[in-house]
């Protein structure tokens, strides 16, 4: 995990938002937080599972991960 990963789950572990570039998220920050959540289900820890999948939703919509901004309703 790169520098940047483990200082974005620490500022999710200590309950404050993630700030990163674009591609900081897309390259290494939101593998790391589905990797942390799929580790607190693991360890039956809902609470920050769902906490750390919220993040990722919210940075998605932040960075643009998925659908596309521009035309959310286009499938092309």
């Amino acid at each position: 995990m790169t520098e940047e990963a483990c200082k974005a789950l620490d500022r999710l572990r200590e309950g404050s938002p993630i700030e990163c570039s674009a591609d900081a998220y897309h390259l290494e920050i939101r593998d790391a937080l589905i990797l942390f959540a799929l580790d607190c289900a693991d360890s039956n820890d809902a609470v920050r599972m769902r906490i750390a999948l919220a993040e990722v939703n919210r940075l998605d919509n932040e960075h643009g991960y998925g659908v596309s901004v521009a035309a959310p309703n286009s499938l092309t």
